[in-house]
């Protein structure tokens, strides 16, 4: 368990800070480190996918972002509890919900972020592809074999200059798509996120 829970960090923590870095290599500062008035972010926020109902997943609290009847309907327990970031400790939290048996959903809402990071670094990807989730523009971006790895990270366009995570992580057995727990979580979570303001 203890292992499985490492594993997960350091795998989400190596996605953001990757992600953090890639966007430190293209010219700019960490989507963390950016002051949310400088033209940097108004550049990746104008540069981004365009989003027709904007929602705030930052005004919920982390553990309500997934209601408990899209928990239990992805088969996980309809409760999530806080999940540090091993690796980067100023991270934001994310929250995790686990069906017991060692697979797990974690979403966590990332501020000053555009999925144009995404799009200009997908060839950092195996494992790249534009979606459409509840309305809403999305990628899936994995850097290993998801079905190999039991591992998949979503991340999805809430509104200007905010991204949605969801990341799963599952029993790796190379027939079961873990980005399908990861989209589910999203189609449970988006429509009940507020608009945003």
């Amino acid at each position: 368990m203890r292992m499985s829970v490492f594993k997960r960090s350091a795998t989400i923590g190596t996605g953001l800070v990757l992600t953090g870095l890639l966007a430190a290599c293209s010219g700019g500062q960490s989507p963390a480190d950016r002051p949310p008035s400088s033209s940097a972010t108004t550049q990746t926020q104008a540069s981004g996918p365009q989003i027709n109902s904007p929602k705030d997943a930052a005004a919920v609290d982390v553990c309500r972002l997934l209601p408990p009847e899209g928990a239990t309907a992805a088969g996980l327990q309809p409760t999530g509890e806080i999940s540090k970031n091993l690796i980067d400790p100023s991270a934001t939290d994310g929250c995790a919900w686990r069906d017991g048996n060692g697979t797990s959903v974690t979403m966590t809402p990332l501020s000053d972020r555009s999925l144009q990071e995404y799009y200009e670094n997908k060839s950092q990807y195996v494992d790249f592809q534009e979606l459409n989730i509840a309305g809403h523009p999305a990628v899936r971006a994995n850097e290993g074999d998801r079905m190999r790895d039991g591992f998949c990270n979503i991340f999805l366009a809430t509104k200007d200059g905010q991204v949605l995570a969801s990341q799963s992580d599952t029993n790796a057995d190379g027939r079961t798509d873990p980005c399908n727990l990861a989209q589910k979580a999203l189609e449970a979570s988006v429509p009940t996120l507020p608009a945003a303001k």
